[in-house]
């Protein structure tokens, strides 16, 4: 079965986002905190794990994400811009 031509296109948004949702979380939470992100999110430690692995993210669960760390979408989405919000937007 041949993948899609867009099929890496897909692997790399994925781990592209799962390598900017583990950069705020090693910020924020330090290196080891990903167990105090999965308690925020509520979600279980390895749940978030796997999304730092490059597991596909719910919109729910990044919608969360963005709520708890205040990251700016656009960025946490593209890797362009703010990595943050501005602080009168939070």
């Amino acid at each position: 079965m041949a993948l899609s031509p867009h099929h890496s296109d897909w692997q790399t948004i994925r781990s592209d986002l799962a390598r900017r949702v583990r950069e705020i979380r090693e910020e924020l939470y330090g290196e080891n905190g990903g167990p105090l992100l999965a308690g925020a999110l509520g979600l279980p430690f390895r749940t978030v794990l796997n999304y730092e692995d490059g597991c596909a993210i719910p919109a729910e669960v990044i919608l969360r994400f963005i709520e708890v760390t205040h990251a700016n979408p656009h960025w946490l989405l593209t890797g362009r811009g703010e990595r943050y919000l501005p602080k009168n937007r939070q």
